[in-house]
């Protein structure tokens, strides 16, 4: 806990009062590999601190499955369009790793807002953390190539990366998993 603490501090004062509020409404989870946290169809009520491992978020097509996100330690994660609008998921959470979470869930996020002063920029922090990935990685679909993209993904998890197949990697980097191979092949 003392991590995502630590991670908070660096962008919001938090009195001590108030962490005691908050560190008290968090949950801590394990996770073993190949399990969910999310599954489609089901609407969000959490929002995870990532402590150790690496998840997928990905979309069950009909011909394929589609990566559409990784989390990495460190980080916030969850299906948060569905958090957000209360509606069903698209998409599906699962641990690619034997992997370790702090979680809030909607209700206790929201009693925070309430019940502490530094609630609402929590609130926000969780929001633009979200926001600023999500366009950093739209962004990079449509300036960067996938070459790029992928010693982007390399540069920021060089050890993590290991973790994950190619297919999953590959998809994320939206091309096939031969490409990715030829990729790698060139580096």
């Amino acid at each position: 806990m003392e991590r995502l603490r630590k991670i908070i501090a660096e962008k919001i004062d938090i009195s001590e009062s108030d962490w005691k509020i908050i560190s008290s409404k968090l949950q801590f989870q394990e996770i073993k590999k190949k399990d969910f946290l999310t599954k489609a169809n089901t609407i969000e009520d959490k929002v995870y601190f990532i402590i150790d491992g690496v998840f997928r978020l990905f979309i069950e097509l009909p011909e394929k499955d589609v990566t559409i996100d990784f989390g990495f330690p460190n980080k916030f994660l969850s299906s948060y369009s569905s958090f957000l609008m209360q509606l069903p998921s698209v998409s599906f959470i699962q641990s690619l790793t034997t992997s370790k979470v702090i979680f809030i869930t909607r209700k206790d996020l929201y009693d925070i807002y309430k019940e502490t002063n530094a609630g609402d920029a929590i609130g926000r922090l969780f929001a633009e953390e979200f926001f600023r990935y999500k366009s950093k990685r739209e962004l990079s679909f449509m300036m960067e190539t996938p070459t790029q993209r992928y010693l982007n993904l390399v540069k920021e998890q060089p050890q993590l990366i290991l973790k994950i197949p190619q297919k999953y990697l590959a998809s994320y980097i939206g091309i096939t998993p031969q490409a990715l191979s030829r990729i790698r092949g060139k580096i």
